[in-house]
């Protein structure tokens, strides 16, 4: 079992601090671990022998043709960790933000690998302290799962407008989430946050962090419609998602009021893009187990075919990124 961390930073001291906060998690779970820095070129330098199994990176270190379909100068960088570690061989990859820290329980690797590796139970227990009458004893079954959402502590993981009304309640009344790890049913949705995600290495030729658009101003979406269009691949490829713990803490919120600006006109699209996304695409209800290229194919043409500059640029860009996994199985 080989795992991968891909952190997307640009900033030399708070990757140090990342490092430093994470190194006895990422040596127990023995994690190759790929700092991306959002550069042209490396602009700080990290003492590999002072880490376990670690690999800086920066934009030199990708083929043009890749840099050319993701956002760089964005989280959207971390695609460049995603398809090395891709190429790497590793079977499990799971990408924080450099502003995450550990919180007490279990290694948050190990408790990623057991997920995507041995999956969860089919049968859910609706009661939390106690077993349920019919709730099998032992033999609770096992459904896979290819990727699945974490949370953040302290400050969650919510748009500019909340931000700005309740950051001085997050404390008092910091956010709760699902106990244990749940399968998100066919057909619904959750909103991903890629700054605490997992998955299995089969799915990454399907997993493109969308594009900023700056002509329709749209920003801050990235993970968000990446999650949308993930989800409607999975919903037809008989792939499951989950969500729930593992749980970080969030140390340092972006600047609310930048954000609030930054996702106005974004909210708008967010409000129809998936309902959009729906109307074009064959209804998953309906279908099981459709080859995974087909149906990444059927996504990427009907982006194409929306009347909306963003779709349309996003469409061609997720089909440059799948190309580019075409000769390795």
């Amino acid at each position: 079992m080989k795992t991968a961390l891909v952190v997307p930073s640009i900033r030399e001291e708070q990757t140090i601090e990342f490092l430093d906060a994470w190194r006895f998690e990422l040596k127990e779970a023995d994690v190759h671990t790929y700092i991306v820095e959002d550069n042209e070129t490396k602009t700080f330098q990290i003492d590999p022998s002072q880490h376990h199994q670690l690999i800086h990176l920066a934009w030199d270190d990708a083929p043009q043709e890749l840099l050319d379909c993701i956002n760089v100068k964005s989280p959207g960088c971390r695609q460049i960790g995603f398809w090395r570690a891709y190429h790497d061989e590793c079977d499990v990859v799971v990408t924080l933000d450099d502003d995450v820290r550990p919180v007490d329980g279990p290694n948050l690797f190990l408790h990623f690998q057991k997920i995507l590796v041995e999956g969860l139970p089919v049968w859910v227990d609706p009661l939390l302290n106690y077993r349920s009458r019919g709730y099998p004893e032992s033999n609770v079954g096992n459904v896979q799962i290819s990727g699945h959402v974490g949370s953040f502590l302290n400050v969650p993981d919510v748009d500019g407008d909340t931000q700005l009304e309740y950051e001085i309640e997050f404390m008092a009344n910091p956010p709760r989430y699902q106990k244990n790890p749940m399968v998100v049913p066919q057909c619904q949705l959750i909103p991903i946050n890629g700054g605490i995600f997992g998955f299995r290495r089969e799915i990454i030729p399907y997993i493109h962090y969308t594009l900023w658009c700056p002509e329709l101003k749209y920003r801050r979406f990235d993970d968000i419609w990446m999650g949308i269009i993930l989800k409607r691949w999975m919903d037809v490829t008989g792939r499951k998602l989950s969500y729930g713990s593992a749980l970080v803490e969030h140390i340092r919120a972006s600047d609310a009021e930048k954000n609030a600006e930054y996702e106005i006109e974004g909210k708008k699209w967010n409000e129809v893009f998936w309902e959009e996304l729906d109307k074009v695409l064959p209804p998953a209800s309906a279908r099981a187990n459709v080859e995974p290229d087909t149906a990444y194919q059927e996504i990427v043409e009907s982006l194409i075919s929306m009347d909306n500059a963003w779709a349309q640029q996003e469409g061609r860009a997720m089909k440059a990124w799948r190309q580019l996994f075409s000769d390795h199985p």
